[in-house]
């Protein structure tokens, strides 16, 4: 028997879960977040996985590890703390039915890393319907782009700092359920799908149903107090988004630059930005449900 069921199920301590709640809840889902305690000191990179630390069920630690398997690891050095501030411009489909992005495997492998080895990361367990823009960089790179509102830096205050406040205050104000002081104790699986989680929570194990996925933030050596950002001027208009490719589960939270002239980037004025508090609180407060037909979670 599940205890409870929800559109979306996040975990984690870092931004990326964070950031896919208030993506979930901008779409009307129903999310529930579980937010794992922050380490009080940094993990040493060859004792840990590279997903899932913690957890101990075989089938979620294979299932994470083969996430991972073609990552060799990598030293402290090498891991990205850095927040990535990122111009786009829009992207037109070359027809109105649109078209699919080419296929690269190395760089789908080498996107992976990066959002792996950065504590803005995310693992998507489900590949589609994520409510996503195709963008291009300034470096001719398409991405797949979930803007979530608007930042603005202060001057001297840091971006990471802010952005974690910022995104701590959306969740808030979407009303999305969170469970401090939890864990994912286990992903469920029913012939090789995945419909669901099992979370350690204060109250106990909490068995969760999840219809459109689950979403774990990375979660690499280090503390939030190592994250460093790019230049950023102050008082200079960002967006806040999840970023991500096409064909691949990894996703970051980045920040996307506005154009020099303090207008909008030609994507964030075509209508695929909302502004920051438009759409505050409007998610209303779960509705708890019982769902039977499934034999209790332990027994």
């Amino acid at each position: 028997m599940w205890d409870d069921e929800v559109d979306v199920v996040c975990c984690g301590s870092g931004f990326g879960a964070l950031a896919v709640a208030i993506a979930a809840a901008d779409s009307d889902a129903d999310v529930y977040l579980a937010r794992s305690p922050i380490l009080s000191h940094p993990r040493v990179a060859g004792d840990r996985p590279w997903l899932g630390v913690g957890v101990e069920d075989p089938e979620t630690r294979e299932y994470f590890d083969e996430l991972s398997a073609d990552l060799r690891l990598i030293p402290d050095a090498g891991y990205d703390t850095t927040l990535t501030v990122r111009p786009v411009s829009e992207w037109t489909p070359v027809s109105g039915r649109g078209r699919i992005a080419p296929f690269y495997g190395a760089r789908l492998q080498d996107w992976a890393k990066h959002c792996l080895t950065s504590p803005y990361g995310v693992l998507y367990t489900r590949l589609t319907d994520r409510g996503t823009t195709s963008m291009k960089t300034r470096a001719g790179d398409e991405i797949q782009v979930k803007v979530l509102g608007a930042l603005e830096v202060d001057g001297g205050r840091d971006p990471a700092s802010a952005l974690g406040d910022w995104l701590s205050a959306q969740a808030h104000d979407r009303q999305v359920e969170i469970s401090p002081d939890s864990t994912l104790q286990r992903i469920v699986f029913e012939e090789g799908e995945i419909v669901g989680a099992v979370l350690d929570t204060p109250d106990g194990p909490l068995a969760l149903r999840a219809r459109h996925g689950i979403a774990v933030s990375t979660e690499p050596p280090g503390s939030s107090s190592d994250a460093t950002t790019q230049s950023v001027e102050a008082d200079q208009p960002l967006q806040v988004a999840l970023v991500g490719h096409n064909a691949s589960r990894f996703g970051r939270v980045e920040l996307l630059q506005f154009e020099r002239d303090g207008g909008q980037s030609t994507y964030c004025g075509s209508g695929g930005v909302r502004d920051s508090g438009r759409d505050a609180g409007r998610s209303h407060a779960r509705r708890r449900r019982e769902v039977h037909g499934h034999p209790p979670f332990g027994e």
